[in-house]
């Protein structure tokens, strides 16, 4: 199994040795009191489904909703921690949903993720010590025992390069390319290069939080808080307006705002990766372009500034989103490219280690 701790969503890709799975669910982790716990499990006898309809972890002493159950309660900031500080917590949830899914309880697997390029420089072997040292839990009401393989931190957009290489050496082509990596996610924009397919190591690689969060924050401005759920949902429907339950009477027109957000966001966004090109010198490389945001709301400004790169080749995975589509069941473009990055991943991971999750 490979995830990614995205803050659109947890998105996770595993793999029984023939067949990929794709799991997606919100980001959100919340602390739950033992007390609430037990009204759950009233609940759950009294109305049907029982406390397994509800992605409750529990770890030691301590509970934990998840994903949709976390919604509603005083959850963990994910927008504002680092990636790696719930990591284990949001791993240990996307393996119990393969456990749920498959009634197995015992689990011999591969385990992979990807963190921010920061904090995999410096939190990578405390998450894999977290994960290995991990034998069991509790995961909607059923005890898991897990047997951790190989665990294998990388950082994000490492899974695009992966497939990547396996697709260069399936089509003949040199082993030894270059690869930049550029994703643009909800919150994070990473960059980063992978000379001679190699992964980066320090600058000028790096992930700054110049996301859609960003943009969000623009358009929110004067209106309402950036995490606003109405005003998030008005821009996926492309709504010409807005309005709030706790500003009643107002209606705030969103076109002329969303256009002088994006452009004030697109600026942002083409000063950093100008800098980053410019401090580049490989005379020839392969762009890789990753993330739901580059390939939505940027797609169009990220086209016409990457035309202007020397020795830049650009590549926007479509055959590795095709894929996507057809392995997993994935859609949406857009949640195409988000899944792209596990996916590659998870791939890697089976490939590489030809360790398949084994249940007993």
């Amino acid at each position: 199994m490979f995830v990614d701790l995205g803050m659109s969503g947890t998105k996770a890709s595993f793999s029984d040795g023939v067949h990929f799975q794709g799991y997606l669910c919100p980001p959100k982790v919340a602390d739950l009191p033992p007390s609430e716990l037990q009204i759950l499990t009233d609940q759950g006898n009294q109305f049907g489904g029982g406390i397994e309809s509800g992605a409750y972890l529990q770890l030691g002493e301590q509970i934990y909703a998840l994903a949709d159950d976390a919604e509603g309660r005083s959850n963990k900031s994910t927008e504002m921690l680092r990636k790696s500080t719930l990591a284990k917590l949001r791993i240990l949830g996307a393996i119990g949903e393969l456990a749920h899914r498959f009634n197995a309880f015992r689990l011999s697997i591969d385990i992979g993720a990807a963190l921010p390029f920061d904090e995999y420089l410096l939190d990578q072997h405390e998450v894999a010590k977290q994960l290995s040292s991990t034998r069991s839990f509790m995961y909607r009401g059923k005890t898991i025992e897990l047997e951790p393989q190989a665990v294998k931190i990388l950082p994000e957009g490492a899974g695009l390069v992966q497939w990547r290489k396996m697709q260069s050496m399936q089509q003949g082509q040199p082993p030894q390319k270059s690869y930049v990596v550029v994703i643009v996610g909800h919150r994070d924009l990473t960059f980063l290069i992978f000379r001679q397919g190699k992964p980066p190591t320090g600058e000028p690689s790096g992930t700054v939080r110049q996301g859609y969060l960003e943009y969000l924050q623009s358009i929110a401005q004067g209106i309402c808080k950036p995490d606003n759920p109405f005003l998030f949902d008005a821009l996926l429907r492309e709504s010409e307006s807005v309005a709030f339950p706790d500003q009643p009477g107002k209606i705030f027109p969103l076109k002329e705002r969303k256009q002088k957000s994006e452009a004030f966001y697109w600026e942002q966004v083409r000063h950093h990766l100008s800098d980053k090109f410019a401090s580049l010198d490989i005379p020839s490389y392969e762009v890789l372009v990753g993330g739901g945001v580059a390939h939505t709301l940027l797609k169009s400004r990220l086209d016409d500034f990457f035309k202007g790169l020397p020795g830049a080749s650009v590549n926007w995975l479509s055959e590795m989103n095709h894929e996507v589509c057809s392995v997993l069941n994935v859609a949406s473009a857009a949640d195409q490219a988000r899944f792209a990055d596990c996916y590659g991943g998870a791939k890697w991971l089976a490939i590489k280690f030809a360790q398949p999750a084994e249940a007993a």
